[in-house]
C-alpha cells in the first residue's frame, strides 16, 4: 500500500465559495455538517439490532470578513444587486434563503476537482463580531440547508433570459451541462424569476424554485420551463440555473450573468 504524500492533500483555502453565483472573496470559514437521526431497532429472536440512519438536513456556518465598501453575501441575503450604488438597508427582519456552493481547485489551480452544494441555506443574521479596536471585523452566519450534495465536477450558476413560446419559456445555457450523477436531469436547481427594477435597483423580486424534470434542462444547453411547472409565477423574465460542467474547462470560466441578482445576462 502506497503512503499518502503531502502533495495528495488539499488545503481548505483551495475551496472557492459562491453565494447565488457571487464569489465570496472574504470568506474565512466554511463549516458544513449533516443532521441525522440514528435508529436502533431491537426485534424478537435476534440479538443484533437493526441499525438505520435518517438524514434530515445540513447545517452550514460561513464566516466572512467585513469589507469597507460592500459584501456580496449580505446583498444576496437581501436579494439586492451588488452593483446597485443606491442607499441600501440590510433589514434582518426580512432575510431570504440563499444557495451556497464551493468548488475546490487542484494543486496547480488549473481546474476544479470537487464541489459541494448547500441548497436553500437560511442563516441566522449576525452583526459584526465583538473584538478590540485593532481587530478586523467578521461576521459568522449559521443556519440550516437542504442535505448537502458533493460532486467530482464543478458547479456553476447562471442567470438566463427567457422568451415565451408554444412550449412555455425558453432560454439557453452558456456551457454544456453534465448530467447529475445517478439522476436523469442536467441541473441541480432551476429558479423562475420575475423582477422589477430601475437600473440596478431591484424594487420587486419574486422567485420560485421549480421541481426539475428530465425535459427542463437538456444536454444541448436548452432550458424549457412549461407554464404548468410554476404555481406562484405567471410570466418569468429570467431563470437561474445551477448545473455541473466539464472540469476541463478550467476554474470558473468567464460567464455573463453568474449572479442571481445581476442585470448582465
Amino acid at each position: 500500500m502506497a503512503n499518502v504524500l503531502a502533495s495528495d492533500l488539499v488545503k481548505r483555502k483551495k475551496e472557492i465559495v459562491f453565494a447565488e453565483g457571487y464569489f465570496i472573496d472574504c470568506a474565512t470559514e466554511l463549516t458544513g455538517a449533516i443532521d441525522a437521526t440514528q435508529d436502533v431497532i431491537h426485534i424478537y429472536g435476534d440479538d443484533d439490532p437493526i441499525l438505520d440512519t435518517n438524514v434530515n438536513n445540513s447545517t452550514l456556518t460561513l464566516t466572512v470578513y467585513d469589507k469597507k465598501e460592500n459584501n456580496d453575501l449580505l446583498d444576496a441575503l437581501q436579494r439586492a444587486d451588488p452593483d446597485d450604488s443606491t442607499a441600501k438597508q440590510y433589514n434582518w427582519n426580512n432575510i431570504y434563503e440563499v444557495t451556497v456552493w464551493a468548488n475546490r481547485k487542484n494543486t496547480a489551480g488549473t481546474q476544479y476537482t470537487r464541489s459541494v452544494f448547500f441548497k436553500n441555506w437560511l442563516p441566522v443574521p449576525a452583526p459584526t463580531a465583538a473584538g478590540d479596536a485593532n481587530t478586523k471585523g467578521t461576521r459568522s452566519l449559521t443556519g440550516n440547508a437542504e442535505v448537502a450534495k458533493e460532486f467530482t465536477e464543478p458547479i456553476v450558476g447562471q442567470k438566463i433570459r427567457l422568451t415565451s413560446g408554444a412550449g412555455g419559456y425558453q432560454g439557453s445555457l452558456a456551457y454544456t451541462p453534465v448530467q447529475v450523477p445517478d439522476e436523469s436531469v442536467y441541473a441541480l436547481r432551476v429558479v423562475a424569476i420575475e423582477e422589477v427594477r430601475s437600473g440596478t435597483h431591484i424594487s420587486s423580486f419574486e422567485a420560485e424554485d421549480l421541481s426539475i424534470t428530465a425535459s427542463m434542462v437538456a444536454s444541448n444547453k436548452t432550458v424549457t420551463i412549461p407554464q404548468t411547472a410554476m404555481s406562484s409565477i405567471d410570466g418569468p423574465q429570467y431563470a437561474y440555473v445551477n448545473y455541473l460542467y466539464d472540469k476541463t474547462l478550467g476554474v470558473y470560466p468567464t460567464l455573463t450573468g453568474s449572479g442571481m441578482f445581476t442585470t448582465h445576462c
